[in-house]
C-alpha cells in the first residue's frame, strides 16, 4: 500500500502549491488533487486552478467552514489530498424548480454513478454538495431509487458556515454554486459515521413542513412546541434572544428503525413561528429534541476509529460536523479529535468541517445527518 500523500497549506502561494503537485506527480505519474479550501480564502481557488493546469495535475475540490490536519480545526489555508486520476469523477451544476433538483440533473447523476459503478457493487460514492442546495435528503431518495445498493454512499455540504449562497465547488476549469461534485471510489469499503446525541423518548410529530422548515409540531406552532419541549425534557426556558445559545446544544431528532436518529440542528426562527433547520425534515416524521453529546465524552471517537481499522487505510479523509464543534467548543472538539487520531494512528487523519453529513454505513440506506463524525478510508 502506498502512503497517503497529503499536505496541509497555512498559506497558499503559487510556488508552494506548483512544488507539491510537482513531487507528487514524480512519486506517482497519474495523480489527482483534491483540495479542501477554508472558506476565509476563496481566491485560494483561482491560485490552485492555475497550478494543477500548469501541471496537468487534475483537480477538484471544495471550499469548507474549516480544515482538519495534524489533530487540529484551522480557519486559514488549504488541505490537499492525492487520489488516483484513474477514479471516475464529475462536477455538475443541480438546478432546482421550486425547492426540488430537476428530474434531468438527478437522473444525470445517476447515470454517472451506473456507467462507472461496479454492476456487482463494492464501490463507494463520495458526493460534496453545496449546501445551500434545499433538499439533499430528498435528492438522496431519488438517487438511491435510481441506484440502489450499487454504491455505499458518503459524503458531506460544502460552503459557507453562513449559509449564505457562495461558489464552493471546482474543478481545473469551473467555480461554481448549486452544484455537486461526486467521485466512484473503486472497491471501497465505505465510510463509520457516529454522533452519540441521545435524549428524550418522548416523541411528537411534524403536521407540517416544507422542506427543511418546520411549521407546526402536533398541529401547533413548531416554535411554540420546541419551548415547551425544552421546558419540560431540560428546565430551559428558551425564547427568540437566546435561541442561538441552545439551539446546537439541544437540536431536533427523527426518530428511525435503523441506525443513530438523523439529528436537524435548528438553525433559526422565522416570524411566523416556524423553526428552520440544517436539513429537511418531512411531514409526519416523529420527532424529539435530544442532548447533544457531553464534552469530554470519546464514545464517538471510539465507535468511528473501531469501524475504519479493519480498512487498514493508508490514511483517512474525515468530515466533522460544524455544529458539533460549536456544541462541544473549541478544546473539547480538538480533544475529541486528538481521541480519534489515536483509534487511527498511525494512518493520518485529514479532512474539513462540515455543514452536514451523508452516510450509508456499509449497503445501507443513505441519508442526510447533521452532528456526525464521518471517517472515509482514503485507500
Amino acid at each position: 500500500m502506498q502512503p497517503m500523500q497529503w499536505t496541509y497549506l497555512d498559506t497558499l502561494t503559487s510556488q508552494g502549491v506548483a512544488a507539491t503537485l510537482q513531487t507528487w506527480r514524480e512519486r506517482q505519474p497519474e495523480t489527482g488533487v483534491l483540495a479542501l479550501v477554508c472558506e476565509h480564502e476563496p481566491e485560494a481557488v483561482a491560485l490552485l486552478q492555475q497550478a494543477a493546469v500548469a501541471a496537468a495535475v487534475p483537480l477538484l475540490g471544495a471550499v469548507v467552514p474549516g480544515l482538519i490536519a495534524g489533530a487540529k480545526f484551522w480557519r486559514r489555508g488549504a488541505v490537499l489530498v492525492a487520489f488516483d486520476a484513474a477514479t471516475p469523477r464529475r462536477i455538475m451544476a443541480m438546478p432546482h424548480v421550486e425547492n426540488r433538483a430537476t428530474d434531468a440533473a438527478v437522473a444525470a447523476l445517476a447515470d454517472f454513478v451506473v456507467a462507472h459503478a461496479d454492476d456487482n457493487g463494492g464501490d463507494t460514492l463520495l458526493l460534496l454538495v453545496d449546501a445551500t442546495i434545499p433538499d439533499v435528503a430528498s435528492l438522496l431518495d431519488r438517487l438511491y431509487l435510481e441506484i440502489g445498493d450499487q454504491v455505499n454512499y458518503t459524503g458531506l455540504c460544502v460552503g459557507s458556515e453562513t449559509f449564505q449562497p457562495v461558489p464552493c465547488l471546482f474543478d481545473d476549469e469551473t467555480f461554481m454554486m448549486g452544484a455537486v461534485l461526486a467521485l466512484v471510489l473503486r472497491q471501497h469499503p465505505g465510510a463509520t459515521l457516529a454522533h452519540h446525541y441521545h435524549g428524550s423518548e418522548t416523541l411528537w410529530v411534524t403536521t407540517a413542513t416544507t422542506g427543511s422548515h418546520v411549521e407546526t409540531i402536533d398541529g401547533r406552532p413548531a416554535f411554540e412546541v420546541y419551548q415547551e419541549l425544552m421546558a419540560s425534557e431540560y428546565g430551559i426556558r428558551l425564547d427568540r434572544e437566546n435561541f442561538y445559545r441552545y439551539a446546537a446544544h439541544f437540536p431536533f431528532a427523527l426518530n428511525r428503525a435503523q441506525g443513530e436518529s438523523l439529528v436537524r440542528i435548528p438553525i433559526k426562527v422565522e416570524e411566523d413561528g416556524s423553526v428552520y433547520c440544517a436539513g429537511e425534515v418531512p411531514e409526519n416524521a416523529l420527532l424529539s429534541v435530544v442532548r447533544a453529546v457531553t464534552p469530554g465524552s470519546l464514545e464517538t471517537a471510539r465507535e468511528v476509529g473501531a469501524g475504519v481499522r479493519p480498512a487498514a487505510a493508508a490514511g483517512v479523509l474525515a468530515f466533522y460536523c460544524a455544529g458539533r464543534l460549536m456544541h462541544l467548543d473549541q478544546a473539547a472538539a480538538t480533544a475529541e479529535l486528538a481521541a480519534l487520531v489515536e483509534e487511527l494512528a498511525p494512518a493520518p487523519l485529514i479532512g474539513a468541517l462540515s455543514l452536514g453529513e451523508i452516510g450509508s454505513g456499509r449497503q445501507q440506506y443513505p441519508a442526510f445527518h447533521n452532528a456526525m463524525i464521518v471517517a472515509l478510508p482514503w485507500i
